[in-house]
């Protein structure tokens, strides 16, 4: 009787199943197959992945302090996390769950980041995960004890014709199952990060805020960095990616290179901060426009937005020929590249003193930040004294610039209370802007074409700030820091907020 009412319960799944694929592919029945089983694939997947962590806590060989550290809670890879999307799926929320009541720790929540996309299982494509050349191009079975702080950093060559390549971190079980399997795809210009368990790949993650790094001919840099939550990826000395674990990492021993590279090395270090960073992705000092002896202007002087006329213009490109006139803008005017790392001295950012920021929305923005932080590091997650993050709204496609401004301040190991408010920001699609962030005696405060936007209470002394993060959707054309002097006759500041009326 058990046995006809499972049979019965698992032909009405399957009807279900393929209803919902019929539904969902316009009852084409060849993309409902797929669809279904695609949709397939992906539960098998969850259930051996589910399979793997309890074979993992049931273990007694894992010791207690082992297991504590495996913490299910996603790291924040940077301030841009919005948390609109569920990206976790319920092996893990019943993990999180189970360490709590038989551990009786309290665990950070699960949370999801916003530079990842999980592709739908219908963009599956098997064929890319074969290779003509089954031998990998750098093999190593002996990489020793896996723990947070490891770090893998695997350099070589791109080929002339170089398709794609992955690296992958892989257990040394029957299945070869692969916890890391990072594949950058040159053609589609994306790096591709999945797992592979039972012979069975999960959805394709894809996405990455950050710009993709590697050009077929060139030296190519990419590390791996092990930390309890994730793994974080880097290219070239830019944090590209976070990939949450899908099977337990301490049982890794292999890490293999295959494609189209050559002279592949691995270097395998403990490190206490990440990324490691190349020359080319050192931050650039900021210059300093501080003249301590002149703090005071006259009052029909105007703030002067150096971006050249030229650089604002949004045109399509000029091909260049004998007999076209030379343009007048030289490589020096193409603007800073994103993602920016900006050095100021220790103690610079002080009361009547403005961070300075010129550039250029983009046509089709979604987002950006600026965050005032202390050190360059991703991990540890650095402290932010001031994070400011405009969103722009649907309305703001046209020419309005209304945007969903959040600030916020990460210290003591979290972030502080979120300030949110929708405002008009005074930046436009397509347009200029001259962003100035003002510290007073209490609070930021931030101005857009002089005027005034929102503010920020301290939660941090701004002293503390010695680099400036930017990424987003904006082209940048000057940082810089300068002074916010007086204005002759007046007590006030050339920055000057007019809903006070208190002294500056």
């Amino acid at each position: 009787m058990t046995a006809i009412i499972l049979l019965v319960c698992h032909t009405v799944r399957e009807i279900v199943d393929l209803s919902d694929a019929l539904w969902q592919s316009a009852f084409n029945i060849e993309r409902s197959l797929n669809y279904y089983r695609d949709k397939r694939r992906l539960e098998l997947f969850r259930f051996y992945c589910r399979e793997f962590w309890l074979r993992q806590f049931r273990n007694k060989s894992y010791s207690m302090q082992r297991r504590a550290h495996i913490d299910f809670a996603a790291i924040e890879a940077g301030a841009e996390c919005s948390r609109d999307a569920d990206t976790f799926d319920d092996t893990r929320k019943e993990m999180h769950l189970m360490i709590q009541q038989t551990e009786g720790r309290h665990l950070a929540p699960l949370d999801c980041f916003s530079d990842i996309e999980v592709v739908d299982g219908k963009e599956f494509k098997a064929s890319f995960y074969e290779y003509a050349d089954a031998v990998p191009k750098y093999f190593n079975d002996q990489i020793g004890p896996l723990s947070e702080g490891i770090s893998f950093t695997v350099s070589g060559n791109l080929s002339v014709n170089c398709e794609r390549f992955s690296i992958n971190l892989v257990h040394n079980n029957v299945t070869r199952d692969v916890a890391l399997h990072i594949n950058p795809r040159l053609p589609q210009n994306y790096i591709v990060r999945n797992t592979k368990v039972q012979d069975i790949w999960g959805s394709e993650e894809v996405s990455s805020a950050l710009p993709f790094l590697l050009s077929r001919g060139d030296k190519f840099s990419i590390q791996v960095l092990v930390t309890d939550a994730c793994y974080m990826i880097s290219v070239n000395g830019q944090h590209f990616a976070t990939y949450t674990h899908k099977i337990p990492y301490m049982d890794v021993h292999i890490l293999e290179v295959k494609g189209d590279v050559s002279n592949v090395e691995m270097q395998r270090t403990l490190v206490l901060s990440y990324p490691q960073r190349l020359p080319e992705s050192e931050a650039k000092n900021i210059e300093l426009h501080i003249d301590d002896d002149i703090d005071e202007i006259d009052a029909s002087v105007e703030e002067t937005v150096k971006i050249p006329h030229e650089w604002c213009l949004i045109s399509a490109p000029i091909t260049q020929s004998d007999s076209s006139p030379k343009s007048t803008l030289s490589s020096n005017d193409l603007g800073l590249t994103l993602p920016y790392y900006g050095a100021l001295p220790p103690d610079s950012l002080v009361e009547g003193r403005c961070l300075k920021i010129e550039g250029r929305v983009r046509l089709l923005p979604h987002s950006f930040y600026i965050n005032l932080q202390k050190g360059q590091d991703i991990w540890p997650h650095p402290q932010i004294a001031f994070h400011l993050n405009p969103r722009f709204t649907k309305a703001s496609s046209g020419a309005i610039g209304k945007a969903v401004v959040c600030r916020n301040a990460w210290l003591e190991g979290a972030w502080a209370q979120e300030e949110r408010s929708e405002l008009d920001t005074n930046f436009r699609p397509g347009r200029t802007f001259s962003l100035a962030i003002v510290c007073t005696k209490t609070a930021y405060e931030v101005y857009v074409n002089r005027q005034f936007m929102t503010d920020f209470k301290y939660k941090l002394s701004p002293a503390l700030v010695d680099t400036v993060y930017i990424q987003g959707d904006v082209k940048l054309w000057n940082v810089t820091m300068e002074q916010n002097p007086l204005i002759k006759g007046k007590n006030v500041r050339l920055y000057h907020n007019p809903l006070y009326t208190d002294e500056y």
